[in-house]
């Protein structure tokens, strides 16, 4: 039953970070980028705490020693920084490329997380990783490749048209890869130290949260959200802060508790598949053009992570 729990809570991880990219790239059409981070992180705050309270227990605080409480909370603080940045790293990638094409770049950030897991944790980076590690790098290649035309071979894609965003968006996104593979370290240092992910979840993005608003202080444009002339864009800004409470907010949480249950390896190994739902629906829905590459790309970013996890 555990495992079958495992499994349930992986895939319902995959279907919400898919649909919340899509809303992301919808919504960031009509919003302020770091308006739309801060109010997003403001909603997630407040949907984490209410999680926290439903499904953790604070108790465990009492429990930690004067250096395991330092050492929980900076992870807690360097996963919540480090996603945040690679949260604006990946809304700018949006703006420029698309997200059929932005999303699976993200997921580069399994390959960064080996490095760090070598360094700090004394873990082997063995040859099944160094050959899994070069299928998927290929893939940003096929993924990077401009738009042609079967027949008569002119460029297509409007955003492809334009080097600078295509390039500025590919590495928009590896970048958004690497901070997120310090927040996935990061945050499971903290999940290890407690054995929680819940109240660890809402602690980072608590730290976050309030870096931003401070960063806002000189900043103004963080706090768009809340200006009276975005008034009638507020329901973008709203969907946004939905979205991200459920992917950020309860989808990250699932997946590390689906982790503890069946293993990293094995749920990792699922969740890999994500880029292949994200990249259905944004052709069902968003329209997107269907790029036979794209099959190509992410086939080669699922089978680099198989044999990374498995061989």
């Amino acid at each position: 039953m555990a495992e079958l729990l495992g499994y349930i809570l992986a895939i319902d991880a995959i279907v919400t970070w898919s649909v919340a990219s899509l809303v992301y790239k919808i919504g960031l059409e009509k919003t302020d980028i770091k308006g739309t981070v801060l109010f997003r992180l403001v909603m997630v705050s407040i949907a984490t705490f209410i999680f926290s309270l439903l499904f953790g227990s604070f108790l465990f605080l009492t429990t930690l020693d004067a250096g395991q409480m330092v050492a929980y909370l900076l992870s807690c603080l360097i996963s919540g920084l480090s996603v945040t940045i690679g949260d604006l790293m990946y809304f700018n990638s949006l703006q420029k490329i698309d997200a059929s094409r932005a999303y699976p770049l993200v997921q580069l950030s399994l390959v960064f997380v080996y490095p760090f897991a070598f360094f700090l944790f004394g873990e082997s980076i063995t040859p099944a990783i160094l050959i899994g590690g070069i299928l998927i790098l290929s893939s940003v290649f096929l993924l990077g490749s401009k738009d042609k035309d079967d027949n008569n071979g002119e460029e297509l894609s409007e955003k492809s048209e334009n080097p600078d965003h295509l390039i500025s968006g590919i590495l928009l996104a590896i970048g958004s890869a690497f901070c997120w593979a310090i927040a996935i370290v990061s945050f499971n240092q903290a999940r290890i130290l407690t054995g929680d992910v819940f109240i660890t979840n809402f602690f980072r993005v608590g730290f976050a949260t309030v870096l931003m608003a401070v960063v806002g202080l000189f900043q103004r444009e963080y706090y768009s959200g809340y200006k009276k002339e975005n008034r009638p864009i507020i329901k973008y800004f709203i969907y946004i802060g939905i979205a991200g409470s459920l992917s950020l907010g309860l989808a990250d949480s699932l997946f590390y508790k689906a982790a503890e249950i069946n293993g990293l390896v094995l749920i990792s190994t699922i969740t890999a598949n994500t880029p292949m739902v994200q990249q259905l629906l944004s052709i069902a829905i968003l329209k997107e053009k269907f790029r036979r590459r794209f099959i190509v790309a992410v086939i080669l970013i699922i089978i680099g992570n198989y044999i990374i996890l498995f061989l």
